[in-house]
């Protein structure tokens, strides 16, 4: 049987170490994993009760993997157990990564994962698994079981996943990284189904990953795996600490005259000619404005497809849009961009100038960086192409400046790339766009391959050189709380349009968009009200983009798309029936 994402273990009551018995479907006592000389977990004590949802989070490496693994009674190679594990009943692991066999329909699977465990054929096994998707909200217009796993949404095949293992109904269901890769919206709402189901049927579920991934939010409980111990975290997935006053965080100031502002700014691809030879092309980004004032810090928000990363290198002119203009300090930079001369002026539109101020910050800073050069060798191109006027002699220092600025030694200046750890990658991301002292820095999801931890203090880094330098910024990210912590105002984007913008308390306290509310509430790990995935850019339907997911949707959001239309001083939306109550309310 090839079954890669359900791992199972036959029915029964099974202890590592010494016997005993278990009235919950989980109970743990003193286990010990060992990885050679290094604890992974120490002496864990755990009890579970039927329908009770666990959530465990920690870092890369802190031993979730093993610990599941020996729960389910597949201990990790290489890894030594210790003390009692007792589990009473079917257990079931989805292995983290979530993968099916690839090639092969998905009937036939859920044929021989689910006749395995159960002794049905074919027809059975097929209605069980569909009313699993029932459980999981999928249409049936939406379950192609005579297509292969690779063939699927990401989002599908994890409510496969889920559905195969609601359809053999084991005691104990452990899932390792549920859903990770999914936007933070429907990963949501996939834990949540699934959680309620495990609830409802009397199931132990224990969900792993990193406390980044709301994975308390549908649990009844969490615990934090750190330094080898398991202890009570809070509803973000940290370890709990003492009560203690709330620090001061990065005040901010009050924002200045505008320097950067967009208008109007589109984006579109050319497509192949229709058939008739009619000329195509796909528009992803729709006639965005946005003002950018000196000192102010400016969340973009969205998923993925919401064009945020697009709008961020747009205003960068990298490549210039394809409709609008960027300009900056009155200056037209998507005129400046495209602009050639033969004059002997090595700057004839003012660019160079622009690209000194305005830096960028990479989502993937180690890609960034030339693999065959050092740091230091990196650093000094830039600053000859932006800061001409820096002696050569001079390059050193500065560059050991813009290290130190980012919380690096300055001997990462002779250090190559590839030895470079992702952290350490993203603070060199930092100290580059820092290098030639600009004035605002733009950055696309610039942490998003750090852990926690690593977030937190790359983010700290970068709001300390903000405060430093006074410089203005624009984050985009698609969590909505991390965001909007340290901004002076937030733009909820969906699908290459703004449909919300206001300051950043009004979007953390009272988002009034159906989209901006279910994101803050993926950020907080809860129940996002949004039905579904996002729609395909090639196939979007006619009117609001959100009106097959959206809790207000009425007919008429097919007809007309809704303009952003400003319902307060400074907070405009965009949205038919922001003020209505949602369907099925009273």
């Amino acid at each position: 049987m090839s079954d890669p994402g359900l791992s199972h273990h036959t029915p029964g009551h099974h202890t590592l170490g010494h016997p005993g018995l278990a009235a919950a479907p989980v109970d743990v006592d003193a286990l010990t994993l060992m990885l050679g000389d290094h604890v992974l977990l120490d002496r864990a004590t755990l009890r579970l009760e039927r329908g009770e949802v666990l959530a465990i989070t920690g870092g890369a490496g802190s031993g979730k993997t093993a610990l599941l693994g020996a729960l389910a009674g597949q201990p990790v190679p290489g890894v030594d157990v210790a003390g009692t594990a007792g589990v009473d009943g079917r257990r079931l692991l989805i292995a983290q990564g979530g993968r099916l066999a690839p090639r092969r329909p998905l009937a036939l699977q859920v044929a021989e994962v689910v006749g395995h465990h159960l002794g049905v054929d074919l027809r059975a096994a097929l209605r069980r698994v569909a009313d699993g998707l029932d459980r999981m909200g999928v249409p049936p217009a939406a379950r192609r079981f005579d297509l292969p796993p690779e063939q699927l949404p990401d989002s599908l095949r994890w409510a496969c996943l889920f559905a195969m293992a609601i359809a053999i109904g084991p005691a104990l269901l452990l899932a390792d990284a549920p859903c990770a890769g999914l936007d933070p919206t429907v990963r949501l709402r996939l834990l949540h189904r699934l959680a309620d189901w495990a609830r409802a049927e009397g199931t132990a579920l224990i969900l792993a990953g990193r406390p980044e991934d709301g994975l308390a939010g549908p649990a009844d409980r969490a615990l934090s795996l750190r330094r080898g111990r398991l202890v009570p975290s809070g509803p973000d997935g940290e370890p709990q600490r003492d009560a203690e006053p709330a620090p001061p965080g990065h005040p901010l100031e009050v924002p200045g005259t505008v320097r950067l502002r967009a208008h109007g700014v589109g984006v579109s691809y050319p497509l192949a000619p229709a058939p008739n030879g009619e000329r195509r092309q796909l528009t992803v980004l729709h006639a965005v404005d946005l003002d950018l004032r000196n000192g102010e810090t400016l969340a973009l928000l969205g998923e993925t497809g919401s064009a945020k990363a697009t709008l961020v290198r747009a205003l960068l002119c990298l490549p210039p849009p394809t409709t609008g203009l960027v300009a900056w300090m009155g200056r037209d930079l998507t005129a400046a961009a495209t602009t050639t001369s033969g004059s002997d002026d090595p700057d004839p539109a003012g660019l160079r100038r622009a690209r000194r101020d305005l830096q960028p910050l990479f989502p993937d800073p180690a890609a960034s960086l030339d693999p065959a050069m050092t740091v230091g060798a990196q650093f000094a191109i830039v600053l000859e192409s932006l800061r001409p006027d820096i002696a050569a002699d001079r390059r050193a220092h500065r560059i050991a400046e813009a290290l130190e600025e980012a919380g690096l030694r300055a001997e990462t200046a002779a250090r190559w790339p590839t030895a470079l750890t992702a952290a350490e990658a993203a603070h060199v991301g930092l100290a580059r766009a820092l290098l030639s002292e600009p004035r605002v820095l733009i950055g696309d999801e610039p942490a998003a391959t750090l852990s926690a931890d690593e977030r937190a203090g790359f983010l700290d880094t970068l709001l300390a050189a903000r405060d430093r330098r006074h410089l203005s910024l624009i984050l985009a990210t698609e969590r909505m709380e991390e965001g909007l912590r340290d901004a002076h105002r937030g733009l909820v984007l969906l699908m290459g349009r703004v449909v919300e913008s206001a300051d950043a308390a009004t979007l953390r306290t009272a988002p009034l968009h159906p989209y901006s509310r279910a994101m803050l509430a993926a950020a907080r790990g809860d129940r996002p009200d949004l039905a579904g995935d996002a729609p395909s850019a090639l196939n979007q339907p006619a009117g609001c983009p959100l009106r097959r997911r959206c809790p207000k949707a009425r007919p008429f959001c097919a007809q007309a798309m809704p303009p952003l239309e400003e319902v307060a001083p400074g907070h405009r939306v965009a949205c038919h029936y922001w003020d209505m109550p949602d369907n099925g309310d009273a």
